[in-house]
């Protein structure tokens, strides 16, 4: 008989589309060949409450909870005065906590994705993991420490939760059996001075379905294509630095050539990247293998974030020929050159692009070389084996009577009588 885990996420992870939507689904998918697993999340919109249950069998049950977003920035606001991190407090819900403290009871063991649901956690008296993906604080760090990336409002935000979340997520990680980590990176920077803590974290390297995204590399392709989340800072400073400082030099040679972006994005950033001149928004759409095909080359100009970028491995998967700034290409072992090409300043990141766009041929090669780089170290069912052992040997650990000391059974044996 299989075991059972809740798995407890902060958003409802259907349709499967955006980095943390698509991990989760896909860890859960290789969890429920091995487990039998309950969902319970939250939803960020009634019609997400209220949308079919998917057909997949992944999951035994799922159970959604509504959480208002004035509930939300009332909870944040309350937080300002402590030390608890405002995206934690974000997903603050007695309801919520409520039912998986009781469902906690009906499982073997619970699965949290993200250190966003995280509060109840020490309540619990049974097997826990922690799927924490990035170090967080890495990726305000970052931010932090740019000079051009944001201003205001955000400002405050990201200087105020930098080291909440530093001391959080160091704190937390110690009430889990387990916890899991997308990159070395992100371990190396959150336990730099504590390298005992890292024994219970492990790495577990983001993965791409290859039925999902079919090889289809464009001999005419000319487009640049950028795949992400346009609602989140690192992306939208992506995109706007490859619009105004690398897409004009591509362009001379080029001059065909437009940047195509695909992903989730809201109307305030949709109006900012309108302004931006051979930008093509396609936003959301139900297959971005279709959305991306035809495209000459995949762009990964990242200078902010942490962790691994899906984008780049969507992109080898596909056949679109890559070129990535040094940070996102952190947490992977392609080889630049070969697999794909690294640049960090415009004009080495526009003269490898032109490249690819020019000479078809060199460009399918290394189109070719990454698509059997993603196969080879990749697949959902690679990454995931160690975390689905790992787990495993916890619960069944859990299962073993405690054992009593030699010498305390020959002291109850022994024990004088009246």
């Amino acid at each position: 008989m299989k075991k059972s885990l809740l798995v407890v996420a902060p958003r409802y992870p259907y349709p499967i589309v955006g980095g943390d939507r698509i991990r989760i689904y896909y860890i859960c998918q290789a969890l429920a060949e091995h487990f039998d697993l309950t969902l319970l999340s939250f939803c960020e919109t009634k019609s997400e409450l209220h949308a079919p249950l998917p057909n997949d069998s992944v999951f035994k049950k799922i159970e959604r909870v509504y959480l208002p977003k004035w509930k939300s920035w009332i909870n944040c606001l309350l937080a300002l005065k402590s030390d608890r991190p405002l995206q934690v407090a974000y997903y603050t819900s007695k309801f919520f906590s409520q039912r998986i403290n009781e469902l906690a009871k009906e499982n073997d063991g619970v699965f949290f994705h993200l250190i966003r649901t995280t509060d109840i956690a020490e309540q619990l008296h049974c097997p826990k993991f922690l799927e924490m993906t990035d170090a967080i604080s890495l990726n305000y760090s970052r931010i932090n420490q740019s000079t051009k990336a944001y201003s205001g409002i955000s400002s405050f935000i990201y200087r105020l939760e930098e080291p909440r979340l530093r001391d959080y997520e160091k704190s937390i990680i110690k009430i889990f059996d387990h916890t899991f980590l997308v990159s070395e990176m992100d371990r190396q920077f959150i336990f730099n001075n504590n390298p005992s803590a890292r024994d219970n974290v492990s790495i577990v390297t983001n993965g791409v379905d290859l039925e999902r995204s079919p090889y289809a590399f464009s001999p005419e392709g000319k487009d640049l294509v950028f795949i992400g989340n346009m609602t989140t800072l690192p992306n939208m400073d992506a995109v706007e630095y490859l619009a105004r400082e690398i897409l004009p030099k591509v362009r001379m040679v080029h001059p065909s050539t437009r940047l195509r972006v695909i992903g989730r994005i809201g109307a305030k950033e949709r109006f900012r990247l309108e302004q931006l001149e051979y930008v093509r928004i396609v936003g959301e759409v139900d297959s971005v293998s279709m959305a991306a095909r035809g495209g000459g080359a995949g762009v990964c100009p990242m200078r902010l974030g942490a962790g691994i970028q899906n984008k780049l491995l969507e992109y080898m998967a596909l056949g679109l020929p890559s070129v990535s700034s040094t940070i996102g290409l952190e947490g992977l072992s392609a080889r630049p050159g070969l697999e794909l090409q690294v640049a960090d300043e415009p004009e080495t990141f526009s003269r490898h692009l032109i490249d690819l766009l020019s000479d078809r041929t060199r460009a399918e090669a290394m189109a070719v070389l990454a698509r059997n780089y993603v196969a080879a170290h990749h697949s959902w069912k690679i990454v995931s084996a160690p975390m689905v052992q790992t787990i495993n040997d916890c619960l069944e650990a859990a299962d073993q009577p405690a054992r009593v000391a030699p010498h305390a059974m020959d002291k109850e044996q022994h024990r004088p009588t009246d």
